[in-house]
């Protein structure tokens, strides 16, 4: 299908790929010190393949989704599935880890997203992690919408936790990241590239390469936010409660 092609088109400079490449050994560290065994590591939305590429050196089972067949044609040789999601054609439980880094966000509404994170919930084994990684609204402000025709799902640190809560899963991690840096470092890395100037004055054409470099950079090291939740281990349960009346309560709760 035609939706994403522009992405298939672009080049990637040596600098670039080697910062992608450190944005999935970060993702992948973290979820490694979170799920025991890691052998089968599925993504939506694969990109370029940094992660397939920490994958394969890490000599890790990868699986891609993506609805561009062209995209998954540049990460070949790998297990790839074009598919527009959610949902899923895959069984449930088919992997480890499910990550999704810069995704959600794409989804046409609340509804979507929740399809989308439940679906993630159903194919990862128990005790494994979905990973979400996901522009900061409060960080880019207005551009989220500019930098994607797609963007249609806002998100924050505030509504992916609660998002994360909600499907019943337990949060590992929620950090905020700029690329693969946190804390101070990535902050005051995000925030210089930031005010680099790359408008030009009114009637000329948003062209050029200085224009086009600031611009990707400026993506590059914007606030995201990084959220890891592990599905449980143990099924739904009830336990029987009686209230101050003698009266038998119900209460659901995750084990």
């Amino acid at each position: 299908m035609a939706f994403y092609d522009f992405f298939s088109k672009q080049t990637t400079t040596r600098l670039g790929e080697r910062w992608m490449r450190q944005a999935a050994e970060s993702i992948l560290t973290e979820v490694s010190a979170a799920v025991s065994p890691l052998e089968k590591v599925l993504e939506l939305g694969p990109g370029w393949g940094a992660l397939a590429q920490v994958c394969h050196k890490r000599g890790l089972s990868y699986t891609a989704v993506d609805a561009n067949l062209k995209l998954l044609r540049r990460i070949q040789p790998v297990k790839g599935i074009c598919a527009l999601f959610p949902p899923f054609p895959l069984r449930d439980a088919v992997c480890d880890v499910v990550v999704a880094s810069h995704v959600i966000e794409h989804c046409n509404g609340l509804a979507q997203a929740q399809a989308l994170l439940s679906e993630m919930f159903r194919i990862v084994r128990t005790g494994g992690c979905i990973v979400i990684v996901s522009p900061d609204l409060l960080w880019v402000g207005k551009y989220f919408w500019d930098c994607d025709y797609s963007h249609n799902f806002p998100t924050s640190l505030r509504r992916l936790y609660y998002m994360f809560v909600d499907q019943g899963l337990k949060i590992v991690k929620l950090q905020y990241v700029h690329n693969h840096l946190t804390g101070w470092k990535g902050y005051l890395l995000g925030w210089f590239v930031s005010i680099l100037p790359y408008r030009v004055p009114v009637g000329r054409e948003p062209t050029g390469k200085w224009i086009d470099r600031v611009y990707k950079l400026r993506l590059a090291f914007a606030r995201s936010v990084q959220i890891i939740g592990r599905r449980p281990t143990k099924p739904l349960d009830y336990l029987e409660k009686k209230d101050e009346r003698g009266m038998a309560k119900d209460k659901l709760h995750y084990m």
